[in-house]
């Protein structure tokens, strides 16, 4: 059985369209690249661990998160101030940024609070960051 000619001449172009098809879709993510300042260096970040952390959350949890990772020794459980606690958003990400560390809506002797908090002047300071403030407040 010999190949049809309408067969064959459609096998002649398919590799030249998929060429044809590769070249514009590269061209067309150049340009998009282009337009939307992209950087080649941040890919090579997208499967660090902690990759876009920072840029994703609250910076108060950003630096609660650097506080508790300081300490030496596992604080559960922790409270958050009235400051911290009353922001729903932020409140979600501590949870989430600080696990396995284990919250408390009772008054616990490690307490997150803001630096502005008038609780603080009752507590004694542990480690401060930005504008957070780790305390034990016994």
């Amino acid at each position: 059985m010999t190949p049809r000619p309408s067969t064959v001449s459609s096998a002649r172009w398919r590799l030249p369209s998929a060429i044809l098809l590769t070249i514009l879709i590269l061209v067309s993510l150049a340009l998009t690249a282009r337009k939307s300042d992209f950087q080649m260096s941040l890919l090579g970040q997208a499967f660090a661990a902690d990759a876009g952390f920072e840029v994703s959350v609250p910076n108060e949890v950003v630096d609660a998160r650097a506080l508790v990772m300081r300490q030496p020794h596992d604080l559960s459980p922790l409270s958050l101030g009235q400051g911290l606690k009353d922001d729903e958003l932020i409140r979600q990400r501590m949870w989430e940024a600080l696990y396995p560390q284990r919250f408390s809506d009772a008054d616990t002797p490690h307490r997150i609070l803001r630096a502005t908090d008038p609780v603080l002047n009752a507590c004694q300071l542990i480690d401060r960051r930005g504008d957070v403030v780790l305390a034990n407040c016994r």
